[in-house]
């Protein structure tokens, strides 16, 4: 057997830089991603490891028709893990407003469902009485074919009994408890919530898709040759890593090529070479320039970089990845000087659609409460400055703008089943003065276009995304910067989630959806409920994020760009950098984002032996 902890996080309240002066006026409440459940599993009841790098993997939806224009952000309090009478799992908490009390739900236990502990959904309250209550427990009783429910409120310790989660029947003021405490369980910060038992095939589900991904083996190469005939050196197979998850990944190896010169292949029999499994090397932070939102696109074989700007776009361009890191910024796009531009060319992207290259950006006028999507198109080479045109505004099918009373921005294309679309992020002002300082959350929108003209939509803007979750709503309502990753007829969107100011708690949510499915429609997206890649995910890199994919041209690996924020040895920000990473596709069939060096390959197993049979 095995076991799972559900605790939530304690903690400083709140996310503060005014000690280290790096955020000066800019201050998040630690509560939207500590209060959530976290989960660690053991097989022996002593150890236990945190997964999601010890992160929050259930959090109550947000609230958009109270509070703020940006909803009101949902926490949870005393989560527990209990297995209903049908085998499958059910979690019961108190909901909270951030730290305080949620009038909406007061004197109810908050229900989720879950057939593997990966996935939850919200099952809705279950009323206790009329005042707050906290630390709700259940578990099913065979004997009573009823659950037992207990919780604590202002007369004590009380308790009840449901039989579908619909009302509570015999509530009493309970002498004792039937549940055992869960301690911290080894964790550091930890608020126990409670301890299941499960079986090791539901443990190592969660572990398939929960868990840290890292080398543990390779698998054995071999070689099969006739007498008399010598394969071509460079034709030598490569190895296959093995993963603890169950996914694989091949390598290239590097073989002794004396030894192989050395083999006869004139006699029969078994012989052996050794070699070291290459794989490359990518530092962070690649560039020792500041950059945010980088994005790389490969044209007729070279390599150009583009990032967030002012009032220019610049592409830094190269024959290969490596070289980007020396590579020049040439300005392609500048916009005429005016006192009533403020440009904000952000997050540039390049893309060739029907064989033409064109940038999407934003330019806005004044200050960034007025930028907008504009597409800029390339009637010859890329790099000449006087090969591209001025930008055009993005519009609606009947001409006119996105959003009239905010910002659009981040707007990347993809084409699925000859279908060109565009998606971008959406944000309303909730009024109307000057600095618009009142904002709704910013939300992610797709539509088609006319691929020959790419800023003419063809059909009206649909919303498909929201901030609803504690982790994209820490410090600000934001998901943005939407970029395509195809794996199969496995379409994945990674979403770039919470505060930009704030750069440290910038981090990256995943999107799904099969070939076939409805883009254009919220129900044709899969929303993972947590978060792929945090401030946790690797040491020093905070606020990972606005990352973009591409080709390997030699391994026809899939390539993570993105910015994150390393610091100094005092805790000083250094800024947003760009970084590169192999991503690696886990045995569960999702993106892994979080590949370092070190998980990718152990060390340990880079010496590889081939063996080799040479058949009459």
């Amino acid at each position: 057997m095995a076991f799972v902890f559900a605790y939530t996080k304690k903690g400083d309240p709140c996310y503060d830089s005014g000690n280290s002066g790096n955020y000066p006026g800019l201050t998040a409440r630690n509560c939207d991603v500590n209060d959530a459940m976290h989960l660690a599993v053991s097989r022996d009841g002593k150890e236990y490891i945190p997964l999601r790098n010890n992160t929050g993997i259930l959090f109550p939806e947000a609230d958009f028709t109270e509070g703020r224009p940006g909803g009101t952000t949902k926490t949870l309090l005393d989560p527990w893990l209990f297995r209903k009478q049908d085998g499958t799992f059910g979690v019961c908490a108190v909901r909270r407003n951030q730290e305080a009390p949620d009038p909406l739900s007061t004197g109810c236990i908050m229900l989720f469902w879950s057939e593997d502990l990966v996935r939850f959904r919200e099952g809705g309250f279950l009323k206790a009485g009329g005042e707050e209550i906290r630390r709700p427990r259940c578990r099913w009783e065979e004997e009573k074919q009823s659950y037992r429910l207990e919780w604590e409120n202002r007369k004590g310790h009380m308790c009840g009994r449901t039989r579908f989660f619909q009302e509570m029947e015999e509530i009493q003021v309970c002498p004792e408890t039937v549940f055992e405490e869960a301690g911290s369980c080894g964790i550091d910060n930890a608020v126990p919530g409670s301890i299941l038992e499960v079986s090791e095939e539901e443990v190592q589900r969660m572990e398939r898709y929960l868990g840290e991904i890292s080398h543990t083996g390779t698998a054995p190469v071999t070689l099969t040759v006739k007498a008399g005939e010598k394969p071509e050196f460079g034709s030598l197979p490569g190895a296959v890593c093995l993963y603890n998850d169950g996914s694989t990944h091949e390598k290239s190896v590097c073989w002794n090529r004396e030894e192989w010169e050395a083999i006869d292949f004139s006699c029969p029999g078994r012989v052996s070479i050794s070699g070291e499994i290459r794989q490359r090397h990518y530092p962070f932070p690649f560039l020792d320039a500041h950059m945010s939102d980088p994005c790389i696109c490969r044209i007729n074989g070279k390599f150009y970089l583009s990032a967030s700007g002012q009032r220019s776009v610049t592409l830094r361009i190269s024959d290969t990845l490596e070289g980007l890191a020396e590579a020049e910024p040439v300005a392609v796009y500048t916009m005429p000087e005016s006192d009533t531009i403020h440009a904000n060319m952000w997050a540039p992207e390049l893309h060739i659609i029907c064989g033409v290259p064109y940038l999407f950006t934003t330019v806005g006028e004044k200050s960034w409460t007025t930028v907008r999507s504009h597409v800029l198109r390339c009637n010859g080479d890329p790099a000449k400055p006087q090969d591209w045109e001025a930008p055009r505004l993005v519009v609606k099918p009947d001409g006119t703008e996105l959003r009239e009373d905010g910002i659009t921005l981040d707007m990347t294309w993809f084409c699925v089943d000859g279908v060109h679309y565009i998606m971008w992020s959406d944000r309303c002002f909730a009024d109307k003065s000057p600095d618009h300082t009142v904002a709704e959350s910013a939300d992610i929108y797709i539509a088609t276009i006319d691929p020959a003209a790419p800023w003419q939509l063809t059909t009206n803007p649909v919303r498909i995304l929201r901030p609803v979750y504690g982790w994209d709503r820490y410090e600000t309502e934001v998901d943005e910067g939407p970029y395509l990753l195809r794996h199969g007829d496995d379409l994945f969107v990674t979403i770039s989630g919470s505060s930009t100011g704030l750069a440290d708690l910038y981090c990256v949510g995943l999107l799904h959806a099969r070939r076939g499915n409805n883009l254009l429609s919220p129900d044709g997206w899969d929303w993972l409920p947590y978060p792929v890649l945090t401030k946790e995910s690797v040491p020093g890199e905070f606020g990972p994020g606005h990352n973009c994919f591409i080709k390997d041209p030699e391994s026809g690996d899939d390539l993570l760009i993105y910015h994150a924020v390393p610091h100094d040895r005092e805790g000083k920000t250094l800024g947003r950098h760009m970084g590169i990473r192999r991503v690696h596709w886990s045995a569960a069939g999702y993106p892994y984002l979080e590949m370092t060096e070190d998980k990718d390959l152990n060390p340990d197993l880079r010496k590889v032996t081939m063996q080799i049979e040479i058949m009459l």
